[in-house]
């Protein structure tokens, strides 16, 4: 090999692509998964939630509500999203409307799981275990109960925050035709 300034012509390279090399298999082997979101134990099924959920209600998004968010939660958000109830599945709500915390968001955001769904929607995947954004105008499935730890949501109200990760508030494509609503009905009302 050629020698220039006491060097071997190609050694600086070859240094140059073992320490990237080696940068890189750090690196790599150094990582740590950054998981937004995790449970500890099973995710509940999609029976056992709808066993569980004390009202189940087919609504639609209709704007922020006039009641500001409450943070400090895991479903914390500064606004609340309300909603018109069309069809009440399991259980009573003492009015057409209910509101809880949640955002307005401008997309669809359809589950990309096989119906009986096992988890959440897209939107609910980054962050802090539950979907928060809603289209106005667009239908949703909302599996409601009392949250049972406070971190999770609004403490002694209905709400879709109560299962982390679990599909409680599902966006429906097709209203009463869609096959999430379906599956649900049919074993709400037995």
């Amino acid at each position: 090999m050629a020698r220039l300034s006491g060097r071997t012509l190609g050694t600086p390279r070859m240094s140059t692509t073992r320490r990237a090399v080696a940068a890189v298999a750090f690196l790599v082997s150094s990582a740590v998964p950054a998981w937004p979101c995790s449970v500890a134990s099973p995710l509940p099924s999609a029976q056992d939630l709808v066993s569980r959920a004390e009202v189940i209600v087919r609504a639609r998004a209709e704007g922020i509500a006039e009641s500001p968010g409450r943070d400090a939660t895991l479903a914390g958000s500064a606004t609340q999203v309300r909603f018109a109830v069309l069809d009440v599945l399991k259980g009573r709500l003492p009015a057409r409307t209910i509101e809880f915390n949640g955002v307005l968001g401008g997309r669809d955001d359809r589950n990309d799981r096989p119906v009986p769904y096992d988890f959440i929607r897209p939107g609910g995947r980054r962050g802090n275990c539950f979907a928060l954004e809603y289209r106005s105008g667009a239908e949703y499935l909302l599996l409601l109960a009392r949250a049972k730890h406070r971190a999770y949501a609004q403490p002694n109200d209905l709400t879709p925050y109560w299962s982390p990760l679990g599909p409680t508030n599902e966006q429906l494509f097709g209203g009463m035709s869609d096959l999430w609503f379906s599956w649900v009905a049919q074993r709400a009302r037995k």
